[in-house]
């Protein structure tokens, strides 16, 4: 190629970096652009409704501080005061006409803070109102309400007599979310000169106000001219370890009825509670990528969330760049064309150099298609290639051995003639799933061979396009025969199984008071994880695990198993080692799933308390968590020397006290359902009924101190 082309094609390739380079750089400015415009606009939203929120919140405040400030209320309160006596029923039905024109003030000062007209049969949600004594006793009421629960009471006390405090939302007996708020009453001074002199008196009674937040209330969040169909605006607040969303969300839930764990990945809504004021990138509540702004409400522990979907808010920054990238696409094609140009513009001078570049290549062509034959010729597993029609294009010599035909004659034979017409129907069904869908599938099976023998086949069927002149849709399949493979496992499962039943029966010899424990603890262990829900690896490892939680004892001297009296400390230190490293003489046993880390775990504590690393919550194995209870659960129902057995009902008790410290509620919850409706108390009783001798057993889970000290389970022998 002479340098004049050369110099050409240089120019248009650098021409095409150029162009590519500025329209990346150009599309990512637009970006940020665009970004910088919606955090900007969704902060507006965002402080207004803070505003609004705050308004409406301030609103509340001011009807039962004016309420406070009435001279008809003070004489009321007065009166009844003076008496040293509950007030008269004049006097209550004074104070009840008073609560009830101040209710009907607090639904029009909701409704003009929040701009919310109710449709024509919609009926607001109305609250409670109350004057009540310094003491917390109700002097009068309306709404029905007729007397303080605990959380009333509760809020009262903690809320300073002279101060206005803010009861948090919280679902009332009719599963409405409602807000609480108490402003105090100070005695009447007529003569009062200034501020200070009136918040000077004496607090004489306070303003109880119960407000179910109803659909006006929550019409607050929603910002006039709003469009976007992923834009919502929610209040959210921290409820211990989780987010807790106070308002109705776009995916039907109603308020206060969601939660999520603050460890939620990309949760925006954990970011906003973390740093609210900032604008935040991540996932929302039902996991849609999102951009969100945060602010605090003031006056409250509540955080105001506006979010809108990702995709939505940049659509239209995304289609400018679409538009970019398609001018890319155009540009490409000119050049392309202008390249094509100056091949043929070359090769027109080179026909006889690109005729033989044409020849080399078909020769290397072929020695590759021969390199390709020898390859496949040379593997352990038929291969071959299948058109449309179910008819063999190619066929590998493997299979030309297993059929006894050639791989000429088996060329353009049907599937089902070569394979049988049971594999040929099975593979005529995947291939024309894998030809439609493009996907391929890999599949294990298991057949019947011609002398009625199963065999355990994995073919592998993956789109292929034919190299003919006309190319046209195929499938490549492999078939790979696994019996002997599948054999050796199931002979090494067998062999795990035997090895297991053999360890657990050493461990049943050596103590037999406890002989079978571990037999329960399997059968209570299996139940619980199948009610939440294990796969069947996991309940493998729960099985193979709690058979052997005991396995350590094989190193406790059979004295100290038999040990009639109280063991001392050094014989309990010794004890608890031996139970301990129970997982040290299964490592070079190899498990299918994580028995030994379960094992390990079985004394682990969900607080953080337990032994031997101080793993805590999630850190701790599902299945480690599951045995220790059910180890729990049958030693509490198991007779010990020092104690009769447990009931189930007792033993669900004990269980119930160590939620939180030592198993997590959902556990416990599951082991209940077994009982109930599971089957299992019945089992247990019977089994119960059935124990003639008291089990001396030294148990791990009885050794630790499970429960308090009056109500602990115990050891055996192990004095309190």
């Amino acid at each position: 190629m002479n340098k004049p082309i050369q110099f050409a094609i240089a120019a248009l390739a650098l021409s095409l970096g150029l162009a590519l380079y500025g329209i990346i750089v150009f599309a990512n400015a637009e970006r940020e652009r665009d970004l910088r415009a919606l955090q900007t606009q969704m902060s507006l939203v965002a402080e207004s409704r803070v505003a609004a929120i705050a308004q409406w919140l301030q609103g509340q405040y001011s009807v039962l501080e004016g309420l406070a400030y009435q001279e008809a209320l003070h004489r009321a309160i007065g009166t009844a005061t003076a008496a040293a006596a509950p007030p008269s029923d004049a006097h209550r039905e004074t104070l009840r006409t008073l609560l009830a024109a101040t209710s009907e003030r607090l639904g029009v000062a909701s409704l003009q803070a929040t701009g919310y007209q109710p449709h024509r049969l919609e009926a607001l949600a109305s609250g409670a109102l109350a004057v009540v004594d310094p003491t917390g006793q109700i002097l009068a009421a309306s709404g029905g309400l007729t007397a303080l629960d605990a959380r009333l009471s509760a809020f009262l006390q903690r809320t300073p007599l002279a101060e206005r405090g803010l009861l948090d939302l919280y679902l009332d007996t009719h599963a409405r979310p409602t807000l609480g708020v108490v402003v105090p009453v100070r005695a009447w001074l007529p003569n009062a000169e200034t501020t200070s002199d009136a918040t000077a008196a004496p607090v004489i009674a306070r303003v109880l106000a119960l407000r179910p937040l109803d659909a006006g209330v929550f019409a607050i969040l929603k910002q006039p001219g709003i469009t976007a169909r992923t834009a919502e605006t929610y209040l959210i607040r921290r409820a211990d370890s989780q987010v807790e969303y106070l308002s109705p969300l776009l995916d039907g839930s109603e308020p206060l009825t969601k939660r999520l764990a603050l460890t939620t990945e990309q949760l925006i809504d954990a970011a906003a509670l973390a740093q609210p004021g900032q604008f935040h990138h991540g996932r929302h509540y039902a996991v849609q990528d999102s951009f969100a702004v945060s602010r605090r409400v003031p006056g409250s522990d509540w955080v105001l969330v506006h979010r809108v979907g990702a995709a939505e808010a940049l659509a239209a920054s995304d289609a400018h760049r679409m538009a970019l990238i398609s001018g890319l696409a155009v540009l490409t094609v000119l050049i392309s064309a202008a390249l094509v140009l100056v091949w043929f513009y070359a090769s027109s001078r080179r026909v006889e150099e690109v005729a033989e570049c044409y020849r080399l290549s078909s020769e290397r062509f072929e020695r590759l298609s021969g390199f390709l034959d020898i390859l496949t010729d040379s593997q352990p597993n038929p291969i071959l290639v299948v058109d449309a029609q179910q008819r063999i294009a190619y066929a590998n010599r493997r299979l030309a051995e297993l059929s006894g035909l050639s791989s000429a004659d088996l060329l353009g034979r049907d599937l089902s003639e070569v394979l049988g017409t049971d594999i040929g129907e099975r593979y005529q069904t995947r291939h024309q799933q894998v030809l439609t869908s493009g996907v391929p599938q890999i599949v294990l099976e298991t057949i019947r061979d011609a002398n009625g023998c199963e065999r355990v086949w994995r073919s592998h069927h993956h789109p292929f396009t034919t190299a003919s002149a006309v190319p046209e849709p195929a499938v490549l399949v492999t078939i790979e025969d696994l019996t002997d493979l599948m054999r050796e496992r199931t002979r090494r499962e067998r062999n795990t199984e035997h090895l297991i039943d053999t360890l657990v029966g050493l461990v049943d010899e050596r103590d037999p008071d406890a002989a079978h424990q571990s037999r329960s603890v399997v059968q209570v262990a299996c139940a619980i994880a199948a009610d939440l829900g294990f796969d069947p690896q996991q309940l493998e490892t729960v099985k193979q695990a709690a058979r052997l939680v005991n396995i350590g004892k094989i190193r406790i001297p059979r004295s100290l198993l038999v040990k009639g009296s109280g063991l001392t400390d050094q014989e309990l230190k010794r004890v608890r080692e031996a139970l301990e490293s129970g997982p040290d003489l299964l490592r070079e046993i190899e498990f299918d799933g994580p028995v030994l880390d379960v094992l390990a775990q079985i004394n682990e504590r969900i607080d953080g308390s337990g032994r031997p690393r101080g793993l805590m919550g999630e850190q701790i194995h599902p299945a480690a968590q599951v045995i220790a209870l059910a180890n729990a659960f049958i030693a509490l129902i198991s007779p010990r020397s020092f104690r009769d057995a447990k009931s189930c009902d007792e033993a669900i008790a004990i269980l119930m006290r160590e939620i939180g410290r030592r198993f997590e509620q959902r556990l416990v919850l599951s082991l209940i359902n077994y009982l109930d409706h599971g089957g299992g108390r019945e089992v247990w009783m019977m089994a119960r009924e059935g124990v003639d001798d008291v089990s001396h057993s030294i148990n791990l889970t009885e050794c630790d101190t499970l429960l308090d000290p009056d109500t602990r389970i115990g050891c055996g022998r192990i004095a309190p």
